[in-house]
């Protein structure tokens, strides 16, 4: 059955795979199978040594960079729906094993990854893994079994440790909660497997940049720029707000109609009664699915992709909900229904609609990277065009090889912006006409003033374009809002 779900992950992700890389990120894991270099972010920090190495591994038969990332996002997608079945089996039995893989098959944000140029499939996969490793070695039958299987599970989560390196706080918990069940001198041998596999990772990329010096400046680099601009430390209360709003949005098209039913599993009497005849098992739940959210909540959650660390688990607490929501409504052979529709509803919402991350979204956004590039190619002169972006700065200087001027912010650091557009302060050499061509290349910002025209592309795509005289300054207000005063 596992191989089975397997395949069919497979096969229901790689017909939406994409042709471009997706975003400002997947550049940045391009640079690194390039050559490796976190502090110049060949990727960003820490590095994610292991899947670099895979990457360029794969690379080697395949000879194009994003159909090897799309690949491993397919597989490790596909991969994640088996491993699903196969701890839920174990934790629960059959039913909710096979209902709670359909959940994650029909999830439609982790659809939409699994055909893109993203690791976070990677994430799901390898905190399944190590979660039912952990597992097993809560449920092994002696001291000594339990001993070597956690061991095992040590070493596993080091390793995994080297391909997302978040997932050294998620799954602390599920190795605490593992090594209270031992004896002190396999608790020991646990904690010397995961500081030698950790070890070997960061000896690994430190050697791979230039050495540790150069490898520990990266890391405080990178953790400075998150605390600075997302973590409560440096923002106070308003980075909890902004971080759980962001949290809520991520989860919320993550799960769409599994809410409810996740919703179940934690109101039920009666699901809380089943949970609570094992009280091992119901912490393992709890820790391995909640474990991410302080980390989320105080410190930085940045993409959609971030919450697959906890969608496996909240899938296994639907298919949960499902049953309790049957039992509760006294009609058992309702259940079938709830979990079908369930499943409908979410496959719909990826392949019907017109959905943040649905399969026309990827669509419009991966086609429209060829088609908005032909188009400035054709119309737009380097000396006279100004690009602005506040999301896909590195995807426009990658694709447009950096032929044409881009003024690029982050909007989530940069509320406001005044900018003139004269050849000086642009900086643009050869400079040539009065006037210049600004153009809004993200779908996202929004146009203000009079002026613009806006220009379509064959799959939904837009860019809006003005024309405005070099002495004109152009503003930027709430991070979106674009405006040439002329």
């Amino acid at each position: 059955m596992a191989l089975a779900l397997f395949a069919l992950g497979l096969v229901t992700r790689i017909p939406f795979a994409t042709e471009n890389l997706y975003a400002h990120d997947s550049v940045l894991y391009l640079r690194g199978m390039e050559r490796f270099d976190p502090l110049d972010q060949r990727p960003q920090p820490p590095g994610y040594l292991y899947y670099v190495l895979a990457l360029r591994a794969i690379d080697l038969l395949v000879h194009d960079a994003n159909r090897t990332m799309t690949l491993v996002a397919a597989v490790a997608g596909a991969a994640t729906v088996a491993l699903v079945y196969v701890l839920a089996a174990r934790l629960y039995e059959e039913r909710t094993a096979r209902v709670a893989s359909v959940f994650v098959l029909t999830a439609a944000t982790f659809w939409a990854y699994g055909g893109v140029a993203y690791p976070y499939t990677l994430l799901a996969a390898l905190s399944t893994l190590c979660a039912l490793l952990f597992w097993r070695a809560l449920g092994a039958a002696t001291p000594s079994d339990r001993g070597r299987r956690l061991v095992a599970a040590s070493v596993a989560w080091g390793v995994a440790i080297g391909f997302r390196a978040d997932l050294a706080i998620f799954l602390a918990p599920l190795w605490l909660l593992a090594v209270l069940r031992t004896t002190w001198a396999t608790a020991a041998l646990s904690s010397l497997a995961v500081a030698a596999s950790v070890t070997g990772w960061f000896t690994a990329s430190a050697l791979a940049d230039g050495g540790i010096a150069r490898f520990v400046e990266a890391l405080g680099v990178q953790t400075r720029f998150i605390d600075e601009h997302y973590g409560v430390f440096a923002n106070g209360p308003i980075a909890i707000y902004r971080n759980t709003y962001d949290l809520a949005r991520f989860l919320g098209r993550g799960l769409y109609f599994l809410l409810p039913l996740v919703a179940a599993a934690l109101l039920s009497a009666e699901a809380r009664r089943v949970e609570m005849r094992d009280r091992w098992r119901a912490a393992f739940v709890a820790l391995w699915t909640v474990a991410p959210l302080p980390f989320y909540v105080l410190v930085h959650i940045g993409e959609y992709g971030y919450v697959f660390s906890m969608l496996p688990g909240l899938a296994i607490l639907a298919a949960r909900g499902a049953i309790a929501l049957a039992k509760g409504i006294r009609r058992p052979r309702t259940f079938r229904w709830i979990v079908g529709a369930t499943a409908l509803a979410n496959a719909a919402i990826f392949l019907l609609s017109d959905a943040p991350l649905s399969a026309r979204d990827i669509a419009r956004q991966d086609r429209g990277i060829d088609e908005k590039v032909a188009y400035v190619r054709d119309a737009l002169t380097t000396d006279s065009a100004l690009l602005v972006t506040a999301y896909d700065a590195v995807l426009v200087d990658h694709y447009l090889q950096r032929a044409y001027p881009v003024l690029a912010y982050d909007p989530d650091t940069t509320r406001a912006l005044t900018q003139a557009l004269g050849c000086v302060q642009l900086a643009v050499r050869p400079c040539s006409g009065p006037e210049v061509q600004v153009v809004l290349w993200d779908d996202l910002l929004r146009a203000e003033g009079a002026g613009w025209r806006e220009r379509v592309m064959p799959h939904g795509a837009r860019l809006r374009i003005t024309s405005a005289p070099r002495d004109a300054t152009l503003r930027v207000r709430e991070g979106v809002a674009v405006e040439v005063v002329r």
